[in-house]
């Protein structure tokens, strides 16, 4: 063999080496970040929304709120109401909740609602009538006159004889 081709000989292992050498050291690094995403958890992130409020809200409350939004949806308005309180009045199957609704567009009214409901074990929400009154339209802190939510009139007696 001659001395030129010892030299390219050489050469050409070398640049062999070196090609090897670079793929193992790119290849390392998608290796290890393999490993570590099968490594890390693998669970779905938590689900954006309300589902978790609405896989333990019972079906009662629901049709309530529901029916609230639906009427609080018609009012007149040169904002938008947006929810902002319930209060669960009565939890029998003669159910009342209070639903408040507050616009923001500055100086409209608080919307306030009672709604009952006939909540029995097999209802259905679809075809249960609510019955839905506008409490009050004032803002928090005035005292208004009527009757709170849930709250109904003892019947009339007769005179004791």
């Amino acid at each position: 063999m001659d001395c030129k081709t010892i030299v390219i000989s050489g050469a050409l292992a070398l640049i062999v080496g070196v090609a090897v050498n670079t793929t193992r050291t790119v290849a390392a690094p998608q290796a290890q970040a393999q490993a570590q995403a099968q490594t890390q958890d693998t669970s779905a992130p938590p689900p954006v929304g309300l589902s978790d409020l609405n896989a333990m809200t019972f079906a009662c409350p629901k049709a309530a709120l529901n029916t609230a939004a639906r009427q609080a949806a018609k009012a007149p308005s040169q904002g938008t109401y947006q929810f902002s309180y319930f209060k669960i009045v009565n939890d029998t199957h003669h159910a009342a909740y209070e639903v408040h609704f507050k616009s923001n567009y500055a100086g409209e009214t608080d919307l306030r609602y009672c709604v009952e409901l006939y909540c029995q074990q097999g209802w259905d929400p679809r075809t249960t009538k609510a019955s839905i009154t506008l409490m009050s339209t004032q803002r928090e802190g005035v005292t208004t006159h009527g009757d709170a939510c849930g709250v109904h009139a003892p019947p009339v007696r007769g005179r004791a004889k």
